[in-house]
């Protein structure tokens, strides 16, 4: 294992690598305090010759390094990407470099295809595949504090270490469940830039507060227009509009520019100035989009609830049947999406989504088949149409 801030070793590094190994595991240690973005601290590679393993823990924090080995590397199809939990990562290569890895393999992503867990920890997989238990006493510590020590050291090398061989035991059982087309489709996503834009339905689900039907639409405007004016100025979310900020502002619907005003919102005072009338135009055409859609809205949401929880009922039972999480296959705004249009575009229409959940989907919406307890549990009958 080396440890360096050098360019010229990471250069030879990437030379022996693109020579010896079709494949290498990265992963990299970041600190996301004060800042939008992740900043880099330590950059960890890893690839087998002749099953000994080869690793570089690079400091990059704060030094000049010439990453241009690395971005070959990155660039170069033939060889496979091996991250655990991938988005992070390569969110950071794209703010710094902006491009993203080729050919990703994701084994958090894998571990889902093949049936291991949802979701499931570099440690969880280490136990799973290796039986070998990581130790995480620094996985929160500030990677920006020098100098590092030798265990901190140990630790960052010890990602990529075990990462060799949870791929590789991974690609075997991916094999041997004929799912290898699943997870090229899996990982392609990760090579495309709108991937790596603001997840709204993930913090959405953050924010404590009684969600309705009505305000939804409103909630995810205002998150959006928050990602935007962080990521423009480079300020975590929090650090524009904290989250009880923003559900006070819900809660108390200014119908007036003066009642706006009155109501506290961003966290720096110079912000009020700039992005004000912003966020007050939401609100606004909000509360005239309510008296147009109010009446609308009930009678749809009635309609969808019954429909949505069938759907949700054949989604548990097709990912029983072949041990997967539902979340790898459709989310309940896709559900609901589904059953507004017909032809929208969600993931559980193509690829082997449609073969797993999709095709039935769309003959359970059209009255084709139906959703039956038979002796061993549930089941799908097909129906006759007269």
């Amino acid at each position: 294992m080396i440890f360096t801030s050098s360019s010229d070793e990471l250069s030879e590094f990437c030379g022996e690598l693109n020579q010896n190994s079709n494949y290498v595991a990265i992963d990299t240690e970041f600190i996301r305090i004060n800042t939008y973005f992740p900043e880099l601290c330590l950059l960890q590679l890893a690839y087998k010759k002749n099953n000994d393993k080869n690793i570089i823990v690079l400091d990059v924090f704060k030094k000049e390094i010439n990453f241009k080995p690395f971005i070959d590397i990155l660039k170069n199809k033939k060889i496979t990407k091996v991250f655990h939990a991938a988005r992070q990562d390569c969110e950071i290569f794209l703010n710094l470099f902006n491009f993203l890895p080729q050919n990703i393999f994701d084994t958090q992503v894998a571990a889902m295809v093949c049936g291991i867990g949802d979701q499931e920890s570099y440690e969880n997989l280490a136990m799973n595949f290796l039986s070998v238990k990581i130790d995480k006493t620094y996985q929160f510590m500030d990677w920006s504090k020098r100098p590092l020590s030798k265990s901190q050291i140990n630790y960052a090398a010890n990602d990529v270490f075990y990462l060799c061989d949870i791929y590789e035991k991974q690609k075997e059982l991916l094999k041997k469940l004929k799912r290898d087309n699943w997870i090229i489709e899996e990982n392609q996503k990760l090579t495309k830039k709108n991937t790596y834009d603001h997840n709204l339905t993930s913090i959405y689900k953050k924010i404590r507060f009684n969600k309705t039907s009505k305000n939804k639409k409103l909630i995810f405007e205002l998150l959006d227009i928050r990602e935007k004016i962080a990521k423009k100025i480079n300020l975590p979310r929090n650090q524009v509009i904290k989250d009880v900020n923003l559900i006070n502002l819900i809660k108390k619907l200014p119908t007036t520019i003066e009642d706006f005003e009155n109501i506290p919102l961003f966290s720096k005072k110079e912000l009020n100035g700039i992005y004000a009338k912003k966020i007050y135009s939401i609100i606004e055409s909000f509360l005239k989009r309510d008296k147009i859609e109010s009446s609308v809205i009930k009678e749809t949401n009635e309609k969808l609830l019954d429909t949505i929880n069938l759907l949700k009922i054949l989604l548990k039972f097709k990912c029983n049947e072949y041990k997967i999480p539902t979340r790898l296959i459709a989310s309940n705004q896709d559900l609901e999406d589904f059953i507004l249009n017909e032809n929208y575009n969600i993931p559980a229409l193509k690829g082997w989504r449609f073969d797993v959940f999709g095709n039935d989907a769309i003959r359970l919406k059209n009255g084709e088949i139906a959703i039956f307890i038979g002796k061993q549990g549930l089941d799908l009958i097909k129906l006759n149409k007269r």
